[in-house]
């Protein structure tokens, strides 16, 4: 915060842009101010920006006015919250790409520049942030803005069409299983344990079992193992653990060492010590250490040799690789280059959290766990720690549950695109309408709506009624509840709600997909 804050010191309004220096090349002009708001608020193009302007085709015109004008519901707090963060540190790394200027200068000025251009009307738009940037003269790098453009362009423009592409792409999907009825509570009585035991890294991890009361050797209950995502702890995915318990489950879930939301908040704080980069690739064995830690207190009343797995986010990331999917570091560090294009600004949040430090951090690349036989991954992080031919090593059925607003874990770049490699049988996609990375999340009610998306009890009871009928079908021999999806709809199924309807698919091809809109042909 100390350096927002003197970001903001640096930006008397006397000093604010009177000039933007477009730079393309060797090529460069200056253009007021005034006549960019102009552009942007009327398409009126004033005579110092038709020079510049003849230099693009209609459709990237149409694209910089389209960025200049588009507006986030982002505060000056909010924008100021965020810039406080590690991601947001490394978002504003990539923004400054846009300036043609020293990083010690670019990066504490654009902070300032966004905070008070969110200040100006409670909402965040470019032309604002440039109007507020604290230099009369704001040198811009246009390669790079096109960049933008073109990303944020084909972001908004799929959010809009991308659910109903898809469901599109094989006929008309059937109707699915009722998943309120799937996801009322159960009868079964179960007890809570919370407990601490030592990882194999050499943590301390926090965790907690549910035991149903029927339980027993000669009828023991199968296994589900919850894994949070990154800034976050076991409580926010625990209300399907109660659920899946009410039903004759075993589960149990953990704070993950160097991810959850106290150790981030530690670190934050100056309290903690800040983790190994990249050491969350390392999670699965914390899972694996779990279950272990299940077989010893419970011996033979809960099943440890077929155990169902759900994550979220990074936690999605988790229960991926534990069913089977092999880390690429080659792919990995291919796919980080771009963030080091000084032509290319890449906000895709996923990759700038997997490209922290790009390299081999752990000895191995399989962190496959056979007792693993099902997995549920929500909002997962794939892309590209793991490749088209290390997702075919997938062993064990794998629903993939994405959300088309999703800003944090991009459902084209992080599920879509990787779920076309996976060959598992029994492995499905569900795409939520209108979904956001927190729509499945308890506890996330203080953040900004637009980040939440709608409805979140809603979406809770949809995965409540996913998890439990994909684990009953895969983990159970006699389902006590109808699959997710009939082994004859080989075009999906709709299920859910308004505002947030599913389209849950099979298997569908990379072809399939990039008939939903040519630019996907770009994408890894």
């Amino acid at each position: 915060m100390t350096a927002v804050t003197g970001a903001l010191a640096l930006a008397p309004a006397a000093d604010a842009a009177e000039r933007i220096r477009f730079q393309f090349g060797e090529f460069s002009r200056d253009v007021s101010v005034p006549s960019l708001v102009t552009f942007t608020e009327t398409g009126q193009v004033n005579e110092d920006l038709q020079t510049y302007l003849d230099l693009l085709n209609p459709q990237q015109q149409q694209s910089l006015r389209k960025l200049l004008n588009q507006s986030l519901p982002v505060t000056d707090v909010m924008a100021s919250n965020f810039l406080s963060t590690p991601l947001g540190q490394r978002s504003l790394q990539q923004l400054v790409k846009v300036l043609v200027q020293p990083a010690a200068i670019a990066e504490p000025a654009l902070s300032s520049a966004l905070i008070l251009g969110a200040a100006k009307s409670g909402e965040l738009r470019l032309i604002d942030v440039l109007e507020a940037y604290p230099t009369q003269i704001l040198p811009v790098n246009v390669a790079a803005v096109l960049s933008l453009a073109d990303s944020l362009t084909q972001q908004f423009n799929l959010q809009n069409k991308l659910f109903p592409r898809i469901a599109s792409i094989q006929g008309a999907p059937a109707q699915g299983p009722d998943l309120a009825t799937l996801a009322a509570k159960g009868e079964e009585r179960f007890t809570q344990t919370p407990f601490q035991f030592q990882g194999r890294l050499g943590t301390t991890i926090s965790a907690i079992a549910y035991l149903p009361s029927s339980a027993t050797s000669a009828r023991p209950a199968r296994l589900v193992v919850i894994a949070p995502g990154l800034n976050t702890d076991m409580n926010a995915l625990l209300y399907v653990g109660k659920q899946l318990a009410s039903h004759g489950y075993a589960v149990a879930s953990l704070d993950f060492p160097f991810t959850s939301a106290n150790t981030i908040k530690a670190v934050i704080q100056g309290t903690g010590t800040i983790p190994p980069p990249n050491a969350w690739y390392s999670q699965p064995l914390s899972v694996s250490d779990l279950i272990d830690q299940m077989q010893q207190r419970y011996g033979n009343r809960v099943n440890t040799r077929e155990v169902g797995v759900l994550g979220q986010s990074l936690g999605g990331y988790t229960v991926t690789a534990l069913a089977g999917a092999e880390l690429d570091w080659p792919h990995l560090i291919k796919g980080c280059a771009e963030l080091n294009d000084p032509d290319k600004v890449v906000l895709n949040a996923a990759v700038v959290w997997q490209c922290v430090a790009p390299g081999q951090v752990v000895q191995r690349k399989s962190f496959r766990d056979p007792r693993v036989k099902a997995a549920v991954a929500v909002n997962p992080v794939t892309n590209p720690i793991f490749s088209p031919t290390s997702l075919k090593a997938i062993a064990a059925p794998i629903l993939f549950v994405s959300g088309t607003d999703d800003i944090f874990a991009p459902p084209i770049s992080q599920q879509l695109i990787p779920f076309t490699s996976i060959q598992q049988p029994g492995s499905l996609l569900a795409l939520q309408h209108n979904g956001t990375h927190l729509s499945f999340l308890d506890g996330s009610a203080k953040l900004p709506p637009f980040v939440i998306g709608p409805d979140q009890p809603l979406a809770r009871e949809e995965l409540k009624g996913m998890a439990r009928a994909f684990f009953d079908q895969h983990l159970r021999n006699t389902p006590s509840a109808p699959p997710l999806l009939a082994p004859t709809a080989t075009s999906g199924v709709f299920s859910g709600s308004e505002p947030l309807r599913l389209l849950i698919s099979p298997r569908f091809s990379r072809d399939q997909l990039n008939q939903v809109d040519p630019g996907l042909k770009q994408f890894p």
